[in-house]
């Protein structure tokens, strides 16, 4: 596990997940709807980020993002009517 809790890293969530591409990023977002907020940790594994996630206090705009090499994707075209 790495933590980051020193550094202020603002990025969007795409950034996060392309710079991070192996790992799970806890990021604090700036409101319900924005895609930019601030990396709070990196992860090895799903787990131990939802395990610390679990252990926060302040969970205001707290998600989790995958970096790009977790991301699946089902394919295909989407048709909506």
């Amino acid at each position: 596990m790495s933590k980051i809790s020193t550094l202020n890293i603002r990025m969007t969530d795409n950034e996060a997940s392309a710079n991070y591409p192996k790992s799970y990023i806890i990021m604090q977002f700036d409101d319900m709807t924005s895609d930019m907020g601030t990396v709070l940790y990196i992860f090895d594994t799903e787990r131990e980020a939802c395990e610390k996630l679990a252990e926060l206090d302040d969970l205001d705009y707290l998600g989790i993002v995958e970096g790009l090499h977790h991301q699946r994707s089902l394919g295909g075209i989407v048709v909506g009517s």
